[in-house]
């Protein structure tokens, strides 16, 4: 079932969103939750990990998609996103340069988990 959590990954919390599966309709609610945990937390502090293997995109996703990215910005440190095949990776890889977001397209959630961990490691050697 599609959802959205924060999960634990070694020290790091990462919100986990899990839209593998889901309709387009489902994917939705998960966003509108997505953006309601996020804006809990303190700015450039969260890092985020999206699952969308299989998902099923439309045009009223997509747009939810691109809002829940903006709106969730200034809150962003790094997002991963795995599952997509060829034509969802052209279609986030839009999104990523419409809104200038440190996003990376990994195949597995254990690789953007790997990967967030790196990126969180990584600032804490560098001073804010």
């Amino acid at each position: 079932m599609a959802s959205c959590i924060v999960i634990k990954y070694n020290e790091l919390n990462i919100v986990y969103t899990d839209i593998s599966g889901a309709s387009p309709e489902e994917s939705i609610e998960v966003f509108d939750r997505n953006q309601q945990i996020i804006s809990q937390m303190p700015l450039k502090s969260v890092y985020s990990l999206v699952n969308a293997a299989d998902a099923r995109f439309n045009s009223n996703l997509i747009q939810k998609i691109k809002e829940t990215v903006k709106r969730n910005n200034p809150h962003s440190k790094a997002t991963a996103v795995c599952g997509l095949n060829a034509l969802s990776r052209l279609m986030v890889n839009s999104i990523i340069a419409f809104t200038g977001r440190q996003m990376k397209l990994v195949d597995t959630a254990e690789e953007g988990k790997e990967w967030l961990y790196k990126k969180y490691k990584e600032s804490l050697l560098v001073p804010s």
